[in-house]
C-alpha cells in the first residue's frame, strides 16, 4: 500500500492527482478513473484522464469537489485550491498572488527587493554571502569569508559586501537565522538585472573546468518550440524554481551555497513553417 502523498511538496495540481490516484488505487481497488468521472457526475469517460494530462483545465468547483473525493483535511485543501490558482492563473499578477499564498502555506518567509535597494544586484557575490551567512558562523574574519567563495573574493570585498548587505537589511549581524526569500520587485526597470545576470554566466565556465560532475549538473537541448510552447516552457522552469525553493527553504542540513542557471533562449530567426 502506497502512502499518500504530501501535497506541500507540489507546484502542479496535476502531478498531485496523479500520485494521489496511484496511492488510493492501491489499497482502495473501486477508486477507479471511470468511478472518479463518475462521482464528479461527468458525462466524458475521459475526463479524470484529460485532468492529469493536462487537457482540460480544472474549474475551483471541481477541484473542491476532488478535494472531498480524495479525503482532504482542511489544509490540504487550502494547498490544492492554492495550486489550482496558480496552474490557471492568466496573468503575472494573478500568478504571484497566488505564487505568495503558496509560500505562506509552507512557512517560506519572503521580501521583495524594491528599487531602493536594486544595489543588492550590483555583484554576483553579494547574494552569494548573503546565503553563506545564512549557515556560516562568521566571527569577523573577512578574508576568510571571502575565500569561501567561488570564485573568491578579497577581504575588502567582502566587508564592502557585508556592510551593504546591513546597511539594506538584507541580513541581520549575528548568529545565522533563517532569511527570507528574496523576489524582485518587477514594477520599475532596472539595469541591475541583465547585469548580474551576465555575471552568473560568466561565473558557469570556470565552474564547468573546476567542478567533477559529482559537485555540479550542467545540461543542454536544441530543439524547436513554437511560441505557445514556449511559454509553456516558461512555466515549466518557474515551477522548477519554485520547488528548488521549497527543497532550499526545507533543508535543515544546508552548508553550500550553489547557483542555478535556467536558460532557454532562441539561437535563430523565426522562420516560416512549412506545411507537409
Amino acid at each position: 500500500m502506497m502512502a499518500a502523498p504530501d501535497i506541500s511538496q507540489y507546484t502542479e495540481y496535476a502531478k498531485y492527482l496523479k500520485d494521489a490516484y496511484t496511492a488510493r488505487k492501491s489499497w482502495d481497488k473501486k477508486f477507479s478513473q471511470r468511478f472518479i468521472n463518475q462521482r464528479m457526475g461527468s458525462q466524458s469517460s475521459g475526463w479524470f484522464a484529460d485532468i492529469l494530462a493536462g487537457r482540460k483545465k480544472l474549474k475551483f468547483r471541481h477541484g473542491m469537489a476532488l478535494a472531498a473525493l480524495f479525503k482532504l483535511d482542511s489544509r490540504e485543501q487550502e494547498f490544492f485550491r492554492t495550486l489550482i490558482a496558480m496552474n490557471q492563473a492568466d496573468s503575472e499578477e494573478e500568478k504571484t498572488v497566488a505564487y505568495n499564498t503558496w509560500l505562506e502555506l509552507k512557512g517560506i518567509s519572503q521580501e521583495k527587493v524594491a528599487k531602493d535597494r536594486f544595489k543588492y544586484f550590483e555583484h554576483w557575490y553579494y547574494p552569494a554571502l548573503r546565503e553563506l551567512l545564512a549557515v556560516y558562523p562568521f566571527q569577523g574574519d573577512y578574508a576568510a569569508l571571502g575565500a569561501k567563495l567561488f570564485p573568491p573574493i578579497t577581504p575588502r570585498q567582502a566587508k564592502e559586501a557585508v556592510a551593504l548587505l546591513v546597511r539594506l537589511g538584507l541580513i541581520h549581524p549575528g548568529a545565522p537565522t533563517p532569511l527570507p526569500a528574496l523576489l524582485m520587485d518587477t514594477s520599475a526597470k532596472t539595469a541591475y538585472w541583465n547585469k548580474i545576470m551576465k555575471a552568473y554566466m560568466q561565473l558557469a565556465l570556470p565552474a564547468l573546468k573546476k567542478f567533477d560532475k559529482e559537485e555540479r549538473d550542467f545540461s543542454a537541448l536544441t530543439l524547436t518550440l513554437s511560441r505557445n510552447s514556449f511559454k509553456k516552457a516558461n512555466e515549466e522552469i518557474a515551477a522548477l524554481r519554485r520547488r528548488l525553493l521549497s527543497l532550499s527553504a526545507k533543508d535543515k542540513g544546508s552548508n553550500c551555497v550553489y547557483q542555478c542557471l535556467f536558460q532557454i533562449f532562441p539561437i535563430s530567426h523565426p522562420v516560416e513553417v512549412r506545411r507537409a
